[in-house]
C-alpha cells in the first residue's frame, strides 16, 4: 500500500539532522565526482542527424502544439496528488479560460522532483506514488497518447548525487557507430515515456522554437560537457533564427544581491549562449532566447527585462513560498542581456528585472498576490505548536541547563534549584532573577551552552553577505531568547516554589518530584515562549525587511496556492502561455470534479524581435 505522506515538517529535527549530512555529502560529491561528465562520457556527442525522439517539429494537432511545465513535486501527497490529477485530464477548462485547454504532448519537469532529499525510497513515496496513483484511476480515455516526459534535476534531487533521478529519468540509451553497446528504450513515468540520456536536453519544436533544459547542479555550476552539448545543438541542429525556451534550476533573477552579482554571471552566460552560435561560415545564426522558466521558488512570479519573460513556475506540490519580499533588481552585469553583443572586455553592463502586471488581470504577476501572502506570514504566531519538534529541542537544551544550574546550586548553596531561587520559599521575584543569574557563572558548561546558543542563532540569520551584520542581528535575536527563557523559567520556579513551600509534611521523596516537576514545567513553559520567540522573528524578518523568506514558510508547511505552465505554439509560431493555479488542494488529494483550478493571468503571448540593450562603460 503506497504511503499518503503529510507535508514535509521541515523542523522536524531529525528530517534536519539527516538533510544537512545530505547536503554535506552531495556538495563534496558534487564538486569532486561530479556524474553529469560520466553521463556525457557514455552518451558522446556524435555527428549525426538530430535525434528524432527529441523533435517535434511535425507534431502539431490542427495548426498548434501544446505543452505542460510543473516544477518542485514530491512534497506531501495530497498536493502532488492534486497536480498529477490536474496533468492526466485530456483538457482542462480553469476558471477565466473561454475554452478548454488540452493536454500537453510533452510535460517538462523543472526541477525538486522530491523533498527533503532525494532518494530511490523517497522518490517512490513522494513523487512516484501520486503520480503513478492518478494515471491509475484516470479514465481509459485520458490514458491514451500520453505525453513524453523531460526533467531536469534541482538541489533537491542532487541530495543523492542524482543517482535516482537518473535511474528514472535517464534510463534510456541510444547505441552509436563509436560505441559498443546496444539501443535501451526509456522508463514509463506514470504511463510517460522518458527520452532524455543526461540530465540536460534539447527538444525542437514547431514554429522553430527549442526547449533548453539545464542542469546546474547544486550551487549553480554547469559543467563543461553541457556546455559542449548546447553550443553542439545551436551550431549544428538549430534552423537560423530559432526561438529558445531556456529552463534553469532557480531564479537567479530574483535571488540576486544587487551588491554581490557573481552567482547570476554562470545563468547570464548561459542564457547568452545560444546567441552565440555560428555557422559553418562563422556567421552568427541569430538564436534568440525568448522565455525563461524555472520553479525552486514554490510560487508563480513573473518578471520582465525588455522584451524577455522570466517566469517562476514552481507550485508542483511542495510547500508554499512568499511573494511579498519580491521586489525590482536592477544591476551591473558582466554580460548584457541576450541579443547584445558581448562588446569590449571588462565593460559592465545594466540588468533591470521588473515584477510584471497581470495579463488580463489587476495587480502583479504573482501567485498568491502580495497581500494574501503577507497575511499567510501571520500563521507564525503559532511556531511553537506547529513545530513541536523544535520545541522539543528548545526543552531538551533547556532542561540540560536547568539541571546544570541545579548541579550548581546543590555545590554553591548546598539546596536544590527550587530552595535557591525562592530562599526557601521567602525570597521575591527579584531575588529568584538575580540568584538564576549568578548561578550561570558558578561553573564553566552553562556559559558554553549559551555561547553555543548564541553561534547558532548568528549562523541562523539571513544575512549571507555582510558577517558584522548577520552576527549583530544574531546576538539580538539569541539575547532576546535568552532574556525570555531566564525570565520565564526563573518566575515559573518561583512561583511553583511558593506553591511548594506551602505544603506541609511532605514525604521526601513526593517533595523530590514536586521539585522536579517545578523545574520541568518552567522548562516547557520556556520552551514554548522561545518557539513562539522565533516564528515571531520569522515573522518581522519576512514582512518588514524580506529576510527568511524560506524559513518563515517552510515553518507554515502550506499545501495549497499550486500552479502549472501550460503552453501552446500556434500556427504563426506565436507561443501563449496559460499560468493554471489551484487555490485549495482538498485533504485526500480530492477528485477531479474537487478541484477548482483557474487562469492566475493571461494569456501571455511571446513572439517578435528582441530589442537592444545599449552598455554602459566600466
Amino acid at each position: 500500500m503506497r504511503k499518503r505522506l503529510p507535508m514535509t515538517g521541515w523542523y522536524n529535527p531529525i528530517m534536519l539532522v539527516q538533510t544537512g549530512i545530505r547536503v554535506a555529502i552531495s556538495t563534496v560529491f558534487g564538486q569532486f565526482a561530479d556524474r553529469r561528465e560520466a553521463m556525457a562520457a557514455a552518451n558522446a556527442i556524435e555527428p549525426q542527424p538530430f535525434d528524432k525522439s527529441f523533435n517535434y517539429e511535425d507534431k502539431s494537432r490542427n495548426g498548434e502544439f501544446w505543452f505542460d511545465f510543473l516544477a518542485d513535486t514530491g512534497d506531501g501527497w495530497d498536493s502532488t496528488f492534486a497536480m498529477a490529477q490536474l496533468l492526466m485530464e485530456m483538457q482542462l477548462t480553469p476558471q477565466g479560460v473561454p475554452q478548454p485547454l488540452p493536454r500537453g504532448q510533452v510535460l517538462i519537469l523543472g526541477g525538486d522532483q522530491v523533498y527533503p532529499t532525494a532518494s530511490r525510497e523517497a522518490y517512490d513515496d513522494h513523487f512516484l506514488g501520486p503520480f503513478d496513483e492518478a494515471y491509475e484511476i484516470a479514465p481509459p480515455t485520458a490514458k491514451a497518447d500520453m505525453p513524453d516526459l523531460y526533467a531536469i534535476p534541482g538541489n533537491h534531487d542532487w541530495y543523492d548525487g542524482l543517482s535516482a533521478f537518473f535511474t528514472i529519468f535517464c534510463r534510456r540509451r541510444i547505441a552509436v557507430p563509436s560505441s559498443i553497446g546496444i539501443n535501451r528504450p526509456g522508463r514509463l513515468v506514470a504511463g510517460r515515456p522518458t527520452n532524455q540520456t543526461r540530465s540536460y536536453f534539447a527538444i525542437k519544436l514547431p514554429g522553430k522554437w527549442w526547449v533548453w533544459g539545464t542542469d546546474s547542479q547544486i550551487k549553480g555550476y554547469i559543467d563543461q560537457p553541457q556546455i559542449d552539448y548546447f553550443q553542439y545543438v545551436a551550431s549544428e541542429s538549430m534552423e537560423p533564427g530559432s526561438n529558445l525556451v531556456l529552463c534553469v534550476g532557480q531564479p537567479n533573477w530574483a535571488y540576486v544581491d544587487p551588491d554581490n552579482s557573481d552567482e547570476f554571471e554562470t545563468f547570464s552566460y548561459l542564457e547568452r549562449l545560444a546567441g552565440m552560435a555560428m555557422d559553418a561560415g562563422g556567421q552568427p545564426k541569430g538564436h534568440q532566447l525568448k522565455l525563461v522558466l524555472t520553479g525552486d521558488s514554490h510560487h508563480y512570479s513573473r518578471y520582465y527585462e525588455g522584451e524577455l519573460q522570466y517566469l517562476t513556475c514552481g507550485g508542483g506540490g511542495a510547500f508554499l513560498h512568499p511573494t511579498h519580499q519580491l521586489k525590482d533588481k536592477s544591476f551591473a552585469a558582466d554580460y548584457p542581456v541576450p541579443g547584445v553583443p558581448q562588446g569590449i572586455e571588462g565593460a559592465k553592463y545594466s540588468r533591470t528585472f521588473t515584477i510584471a502586471s497581470k495579463v488580463n488581470g489587476a495587480g502583479e504577476a504573482l501567485f498568491p498576490d502580495s497581500k494574501t501572502s503577507r497575511g499567510l506570514t501571520k500563521g507564525n504566531w503559532y511556531f511553537a505548536f506547529r513545530n513541536w519538534g523544535l520545541t522539543a529541542v528548545f526543552f531538551e537544551a533547556y532542561l540540560l541547563y536547568n539541571w546544570l544550574l541545579n548541579m550548581n546550586a546543590r555545590i554553591e548553596e548546598h539546596v536544590s534549584l527550587v530552595h535557591a531561587l525562592t530562599n526557601n520559599g521567602a525570597g521575591s521575584f527579584f531575588h529568584a532573577l538575580s540568584t538564576y543569574i549568578s548561578l550561570s557563572f558558578v561553573s564553566p558548561w552553562p556559559p558554553i551552552l549559551f555561547l553555543a546558543a548564541m553561534g547558532s542563532y548568528c549562523y541562523f540569520a539571513d544575512e549571507p553577505h555582510n558577517m558584522s551584520k548577520r552576527i549583530k542581528i544574531g546576538v539580538i535575536h539569541g539575547l532576546a531568547q535568552a532574556g525570555a527563557a531566564v525570565l520565564v523559567t526563573s518566575f515559573v520556579i518561583w512561583a511553583g516554589g511558593l506553591l511548594y513551600f506551602g505544603a506541609h509534611d511532605l514525604h521526601p521523596a513526593v517533595a523530590m518530584v514536586l521539585r522536579a516537576l517545578i523545574i520541568i514545567g518552567a522548562t516547557l513553559v520556556a520552551a514554548v515562549v522561545s518557539g513562539t520567540i522565533l516564528g515571531l522573528y520569522l515573522l518581522i524578518n519576512l514582512n518588514r525587511y524580506g529576510r527568511h523568506w524560506n524559513e518563515a514558510f517552510s515553518s507554515l508547511a502550506i499545501k495549497h496556492y499550486k500552479s502549472f505552465l501550460r503552453m501552446m505554439i500556434d500556427a504563426d509560431g506565436k507561443l501563449h502561455l496559460y499560468p493554471i493555479g489551484l487555490e485549495n488542494v482538498p485533504s485526500g488529494g480530492g477528485t477531479s470534479t474537487t478541484l477548482k483550478p483557474h487562469l492566475i493571468e493571461g494569456p501571455i503571448t511571446i513572439s517578435g524581435p528582441l530589442p537592444a540593450l545599449k552598455e554602459t562603460s566600466p
